[in-house]
């Protein structure tokens, strides 16, 4: 749905929401103030010492806090900001205690140890402080990249999700976009886009249960799990946290990793800078599959500048980027050669093949992998007796396609920090607004276009300080993420969908179509310190709404052909769509949905000092995740297919109908409040924060976004049907299909002919079969048990050794496929699909009975940065295994489901499984040589790489192609499973294996028809990834621009050595390229930055 109301009305309400949320005083988003100091006040001979005063203190901003320690010396200062710090501790009768220069990290307790000594208060004892960190109030696992590393590592695209987020123990995974390849270069990756998602994958979960965080305020996307629909630039980020297991009732939102950004806040002093980025073709080697790089650029610019408002009290930090740039792209797709659009335009000029073949051509020519008409007919058999085409005749072929869609971007900021009343009550705000236009590259370039997306983020917190002991945190949040498809600019749009079997990207136009995403949260938390505990009550509450209008997606029907033959002649074995209604009769003119959603959290925390040296993390949480509710011409609640009696689940479906769900708009009651106990401890080996073991337990119940199962449910009967016609279907012919051109667009195809809009007693309509989508009532949440502990000891101070064991187990976990089928069905009724439920074709039936588990081993060693230097380096070992690795909602693959009846068979590695996996970061800042020209020459450097060595991803075996080519068991499902090879489930391969073919069709037996085959789900690996990527800055100090003035410049290579890490092989073995790796990785790319500072 597109926003026409243009920017003032944008801005508008954005002012309007500022208003709001401040006049309410008490408006989620804690963390950006819920880190804290504490420690055991003692004199030299280990007594403690009651009533001392402790005094913290912002090194940037003066802004002070102060706290009396209590009767067994205990003492904590909370609500802290991330930054630097001054502690000073003063007590009658003994010297002042000073330490400086107290990192401490966001939502992180850091330990003090202070010794006074006897004498009088004017004299002062200053130490040192440890920059190593070792966790001794926690039993969290995570790594907080410092403000050093998120300015100097490189970043592909400058994007910290993409680059830098997977460095840290536990965790794994490529970090692109869905875990996808990243084409030519870093251009398509980028800090703007409303709704990416990276693989980021914690102690071996899916990435859908990772959370992410900006400020506390979670920015997860409603519709699809372990999305952000916000990314800071890298200029706005203090600090980047990754936390691989979270043992806090008041932060358990998902079991994945957390993924914290706390921005930078404004200090006491001006400070700003202008930077411009670039990138482009002339930078940037060819993968391995072109023959030049397509043409791009990529031209970042912008600013930010923070200070004060009124010095000690009030602050302000403000940022704007604009990003200019196009993308290049490679497509390697197997296509129609010109001989064969020739002969079907001379042959069949009045074929809607000849249509699509004249408006929305290839853009290449095919080089390679040619096949002839016969070749086609032999591997994709059809159902139809084959037309009169030469068999000689070269239909298709591999061609590489070179195109630059548009990548535009803006990202705006504004933060604003104040403090009063002694700095013991804290006022922040934040606004974020982005936009995108984003380029879809497609092999047909008429059917490209450009998509803009949009993202408000709007967040306000207040701190109230009652006492020393008690305490009120109460905030609130609005993000709002746009997005937009429109038709391409040389749309067909009298054309529906097509896609031959064999033909890569097929015909596909979606827009005008477009959603909007309101997510409202309340998060409120009083926080009582008694004695040695810290406790803390609260709740969170999320309002999510989902406003869809799909109608022109929706309406547009699409057609399914066994081959490029048949597609020819016009002759579909498959039809989806139109989407008819049942009421009103003919084509469905207005599929506007409006998808409701509550979820909500009281939950308890006490983190109890229970002696000097142990801390008790002990939580209670308890999840609801409220009704899927929806509103579509007023309140009119949905139908769900639900299974009716029977034994077995497969007389379950034929038994099962349509049943109209709960009332009011509301659909599903999943109304279980989920209990969730959490236990963390960190134990203070030594007592002096030097070796700590730390870790826990903990229960997490999981969101499931909407589109795992309104997708398949919003066309439902009664109000709506999509007829579904399949060849395989007993007395189906050509003249039941409504394969023809629209004569109004869109909305205007036809339905099949001769279709009824009665219902029978099933819910579906008579005569025709319907795809429907069904959701299981009562649906459990996902349940993910998670265990964790860490042994850290620091050397020194600032180098910390650790090793971490991790380990989850997952239940009901969402899963779903088409369960209206089963085996031998086409076989029993001589090539027609009977179908358990006749009245439906398709049932995808959504149910939480997924499942999956894993362990992840790390040994990790890092430096803090100090003497000019940090480094991290992490080695994890580990294995995932799962049923299928999505929610079906982002993530592609979760309905591929080998046997509808028995979910276990799908039990195998998880797509995301990586063994091993070494990382290592840097920065260096290279101290120079000598004085004079050799040191203006050699000083002012820093370096920084960042090297990632990972062991391959598994794949599967399968074919997609129709009954009798695949299909092997003959359930009418196209995703099917060969018998094992000769040698095995194990293959040992290179590099080269890859690019030439590591497997032929010919290795793979097939089953009896009727039956599966014996080849597991997962059982090869792919490619391993072993890159580097470095920067390299040069800094010029200018004193004219105050004592932070100075011009940097800056140069990134990403992929030094230019390795060519492919991705998985093609694994269909109905595609003419199964076998090989047709994509890779960013190849080596070069990055310039400038930067002015002041």
């Amino acid at each position: 749905m597109r926003e026409k109301k243009g920017t003032q009305h944008l801005w508008s309400r954005s002012l309007s929401v500022l208003v709001l949320f401040l006049a309410a005083a008490t408006l989620p988003a804690i963390a950006q103030y819920s880190s804290g100091i504490e420690g055991t006040v003692t004199d030299q001979s280990g007594a403690v010492i009651p009533s001392a005063q402790v005094t913290v203190t912002n090194q940037d901003t003066q802004v002070k806090q102060t706290a009396i320690s209590n009767a067994q010396g205990f003492v904590q200062v909370l609500h802290l900001a991330p930054g630097r710090y001054h502690a000073t501790v003063v007590a009658t009768g003994f010297t002042t205690w000073e330490q400086k220069d107290i990192d401490i990290e966001g939502t992180d307790v850091r330990s003090i140890y202070p010794k006074l000594l006897v004498g009088s208060t004017q004299a002062t004892v200053e130490v040192t402080a440890n920059s190593s960190s070792v966790e001794t109030t926690s039993g969290t696992i995570s790594r907080v990249l410092e403000r050093q590393t998120v300015e100097n590592a490189p970043l592909v695209g400058e994007n910290l999700y993409a680059s830098v987020a997977t460095l840290a123990p536990g965790v794994t995974g490529l970090g692109g976009s869905f875990g996808g390849a990243s084409g030519s270069g870093s251009q398509g990756t980028n800090s703007f886009n409303a709704e990416p998602g990276f693989q980021i994958i914690g102690a071996g979960q899916r990435q859908e249960a990772n959370e992410y965080q900006v400020d506390g305020t979670s920015v997860n996307g409603n519709s699809r799990d372990g999305i952000t629909n916000l990314t800071p630039e890298p200029d706005t980020v203090a600090q980047l946290k990754i936390s691989t297991d979270v043992f806090s009732a008041d932060k358990g939102r998902q079991s994945g990793a957390l993924i914290e950004v706390f921005t930078r806040p404004g200090t006491n002093r001006f400070h700003g800078d202008l930077s411009e980025f670039y990138t482009g073709s002339a930078l940037t080697a060819r993968t391995e599959f072109q023959t030049k790089v397509p043409r791009y650029l990529r031209n970042d610019f912008g600013g930010s500048v923070g200070g004060p408002i009124f010095k000690n009290k009030t602050f302000f930090f403000g940022s704007l980027f604009w990003s200019k740039s196009s993308q290049g792209v490679t497509l390697t797709q197997p296509m129609e050669t010109p001989e064969f659009v020739n002969y079907v335009e001379t042959n069949y000029p009045n074929s809607l093949a000849a249509a699509f073949f004249k408006d929305a051509p290839a853009g290449g020519i095919p080089t390679s992998g040619f096949q002839t008409v016969s070749q086609i007919e032999q591997s994709l058999v059809s159902p139809y007796l084959p037309p009169n085409i030469p068999g000689d005749l070269v239909a298709l072929g591999n061609v590489s396609i070179n195109q630059s869609p548009v990548n535009n971007g803006f990202q705006g900021h504004i933060r604003l920090d104040h403090n009063f009343h002694d700095g013991n009550d804290k006022l922040f705000y934040s606004l974020f607004r982005n936009t995108t236009e984003g380029g879809v590259a497609n092999p047909r370039p008429n059917l490209a276009y450009v998509s803009p997306n949009a993202t408000w983020y709007h967040k306000v917190d207040y701190i109230h300080t009652f006492s020393a002991r008690l305490l009120n945190e109460v905030s609130a949040s609005y993000v709002r993420a746009v997005g937009d498809q429109p038709a391409a600019p040389n749309d067909l749009p009298n054309l529906p969908n097509a896609y031959p079997g064999g033909l890569g990207g097929g015909f596909s136009s979606w827009g005008p179509s477009g959603w909007v995403h309101n997510n409202w949260n309340w998060h409120d938390v009083l926080t009582y310190v008694q004695g040695s505990h810290n406790i803390r009550i609260g709740i969170d509450v999320d309002r999510q709404q989902d406003l869809d209008n799909f109608t022109a997606g929706l309406d547009r029907p699409t057609f399914y052909f066994t081959n490029i033959v048949d597609f020819a002649v016009d002759h579909p074995n498959y039809q989806s769509g139109p989407i008819v209604n049942v009421q009103a009769g003919g084509t469905a003119q207005s599929l506007y949905s409006r998808v409701l959603m509550l979820q909500t959290a009281p939950f308890l925390q006490d983190d109890w000092k229970a002696s000097k040296k142990l801390t008790l993390n002990l939580g209670l949480r308890w999840d609801y995740f409220g009704h899927l509710g929806t509103v579509s011409y007023g309140k009119n609640p949905l139908a769900l297919f639900t299974p009716g009696s029977g034994g077995t689940a497969e007389d379950q479906i034929a038994n099962g109908s349509m049943l109209v769900r709960g009332s009011n708009g509301q659909v599903v009651d999943n109304a279980m409040w989920r209990f969730a106990p959490r236990f963390g401890f960190a134990y203070d080996v030594f007592g002096d924060g030097t070796t700590s073991v730390h870790g826990g337990w903990g229960l997490f119940n999981n969101k499931i976004g909407d589109l795992s199962y309104v997708d398949g449910i919003r066309t439902n009967p009664p109000q709506f049907a999509d007829p579904s016609i399949s060849i395989y279907n007993a007395g189906t012919t050509l003249a039941n299909f409504s394969y023809g051109a629209s004569t109004s667009g869109p909305t205007g195809f036809a339905p099949p002919p001769g279709i009824s809009y009665e219902v029978d007693p099933h819910g579906g309509l008579v005569g025709t079969r319907i795809g429907v989508g069904g959701l299981q009532p009562n649906l459990v949440p996902p349940e993910v048990q998670d265990w964790s502990i860490s042994i850290q000891r620091s050397i020194g101070s600032s180098v910390v050794i650790e090793a971490d064991y991790f380990g989850t187990s997952s239940t009901h976990l969402y899963f779903q496929t088409d369960s209206n089928r089963y085996a031998g069905d086409l076989i029993q009724h001589d090539g027609s699909l009977s179908r358990l439920n006749s009245s439906f074709g398709a049932v995808v039936y959504g149910q939480s009975i997924g499942k999956a588990n894993a362990e992840v081993g790390s040994l990790a060693i890092s430096k803090r940065f100090s003497r000019g230097w940090s480094t991290h380096a992490i080695y994890n070992y580990g294995k995932a295994l799962d049923y299928t690795s999505s929610n079906d909602n982002g993530v592609g693959g979760a309905e591929n489901v080998i046997d509808v009846n028995n979910p276990r068979r799908n039990y195998g590695r998880a797509d995301y499984d990586s063994r091993h996996r070494i990382s290592i970061d840097a920065v260096w800042n290279i101290p120079g040589i000598g004085k004079g020209i050799e040191h203006l020459i050699t000083g002012g450097w820093t370096l920084s790489p960042v090297i990632v060595l990972q062991s391959g991803q598994p794949f599967t075996v399968y074919t997609t192609a129709p009954y009798p080519s695949g299909d092997f068991n003959a359930d009418g499902y196209n995703y099917d499973v060969p018998n094992a090879p000769a040698f095995g489930s194990t293959k040992s391969t290179s590099r080269s294996d890859f690019l030439k073919g590591v497997f032929a069709t010919s290795d793979f037996p097939l089953p009896a028809m009727g039956t599966e085959g014996n080849l597991g789900r997962n059982t090869y690996n792919g490619p391993g990834l072993a890159n580097t990527n470095l920067a390299a800055e040069r800094l010029f100090r200018l004193p004219f621009l105050g004592d932070a003035g100075s011009f940097q410049v800056r140069g990134e290579i990403l992929n030094l050595f230019n390795r060519v890490n492919l991705t998985n092989p093609v694994s269909d073995l109905s595609n003419g390229e199964f076998g090989k790796s047709t994509d890779q990785n960013l190849p080596r790319t070069i990055q310039v930055l400038g930067r002015i500072r002041f």
